[in-house]
């Protein structure tokens, strides 16, 4: 059973803490917090996944490393502002730099210290102005803390993602939380995003990396905003077993839909929040020949700009999706398919029904959050795609990224 905690966060499972505070890492002066961190009070098993970019950023190559050595964990470090991305040997020597560093101040080996960064790419990350702020953040780690450090992550985000459940499980009782950013450059394979997931449970981490990957390929692999792809997507998903309850192939299940809450919730927020969007809607394709071909066809039409831009002026010119749909390389008969705007039955056998729905049509595209169901009729497979609308604001953040 899972119960939603209110105001929770990467903070909410046992034994964790976080901290913010604020490094100018862009050099402009700015107040905002732009650094984070987050510490379990006992070593933590700990699963991940990163981008599948060959262009890797330096804190990606650093805990993929990490990773292979097997070890646990105990503290994350992560800033905004700067992606540590197309820097060269630097940029892993500064994530080492900082491990060591904060390590020693926390008093856990360097290895026990993953590292995050998201921001501009291709400019060296100041990293004496990171190292000076170790003395803060390490006073200032409180249970409290999460959604400081959840604000501190962001970069175009316009509002804080995060979350937690607690779940019930004949085996006791444990919480998963977390938080996430992202809202440009976001594409199916991750996104542009940066999420850190806690648990208090009692797992081991072959059984972790499984429900990470199991969950991340219905949740964070479909979002899409602008189908541009990161060099610093990473999902770090730590578990310290302070709530006494082993997860095993007993309870499992129980644990992977707690998990899956999480991050279906995660995605859904990356979606909504996307650079200049007004709303955010599901694709769903379902009855393709098989799984391959309905995340083809639901990925195509989730990434066309012609569809996002129709989102936007709220038309319901169902003939783009059915054009997407077509050249997605999913095998239909057109003549078979049928599309629904929500419950709403628009297009039947690939011609609209009545010209007089586009009426309740335009008006399900005014809400803010609605779903496009395409059936094609072609077998019995599903999937759905997390997508926005494409507006003249997103031309206005990019170009001026920099600035």
């Amino acid at each position: 059973m899972l119960g939603k905690v209110s105001y929770g966060g990467v903070t909410t499972p046992a034994g964790f803490r976080a901290a913010s505070a604020s490094g100018d890492i862009k050099g402009k002066k700015a107040e905002r917090d732009d650094c984070g961190l987050i510490c379990s009070d006992e070593p933590c098993e700990f699963a991940a996944v990163f981008t599948s970019n060959v262009v890797k950023a330096a804190p990606v190559l650093y805990d993929m490393e990490i990773l292979k050595k097997g070890g646990k964990v105990s503290a994350v470090f992560a800033n905004s502002g700067n992606a540590n991305a197309c820097t060269g040997a630097d940029g892993y020597k500064n994530c080492q730099k900082i491990a060591e560093v904060y390590a020693d101040g926390l008093e856990i080996k360097s290895e026990s210290v993953l590292i995050a960064s998201t921001g501009v790419i291709g400019v060296p990350l100041p990293v004496e102005k990171i190292i000076d702020l170790k003395d803060v953040l390490i006073d200032s780690l409180a249970d409290d803390n999460g959604i400081n450090f959840a604000k501190a992550i962001m970069t175009t985000d316009t509002t804080v993602k995060e979350t937690a459940v607690c779940v019930e499980t004949k085996a006791g009782l444990f919480t998963i939380g977390g938080c996430t950013k992202g809202a440009g450059m976001i594409a199916p394979s991750l996104a542009t995003m940066l999420s850190f997931i806690t648990t208090d449970a009692l797992i081991d981490r072959k059984l972790l990396q499984l429900a990470l990957n199991e969950c991340v390929d219905v949740t964070f692999n479909r979002v899409t905003v602008d189908g541009d792809m990161s060099t610093n997507d990473t999902i770090l998903l730590l578990a310290n077993g302070m709530s006494g309850t082993k997860v095993d192939e007993n309870n499992y299940e129980d644990f992977k839909a707690g998990l899956l809450d999480i991050m279906d919730y995660l995605a859904r927020q990356i979606a909504l929040d996307g650079e200049g969007a007004s709303r955010m809607i599901t694709i769903e394709v379902k009855n393709a020949a098989n799984f391959e071909e309905a995340k083809l066809c639901a990925s195509k039409i989730a990434n066309s700009p012609l569809v996002k831009t129709m989102f936007a002026g709220c038309d319901p010119n169902w003939g783009r999706l059915m054009a997407s749909a077509g050249a997605s390389g999913a095998e239909f008969d057109p003549d078979k398919t049928d599309i629904y705007f929500n419950d709403m039955h628009y297009v039947s056998g690939g011609k609209i029904i009545d010209y007089s729905l586009e009426e309740k049509a335009y008006n399900i595209m005014q809400e803010m959050q609605y779903t496009i169901t395409i059936d094609l009729h072609a077998g019995s497979s599903m999937t759905k795609f997390y997508t926005c609308d494409l507006t003249q604001d997103y031309i206005k953040i990019n170009a001026d990224y920099r600035s």
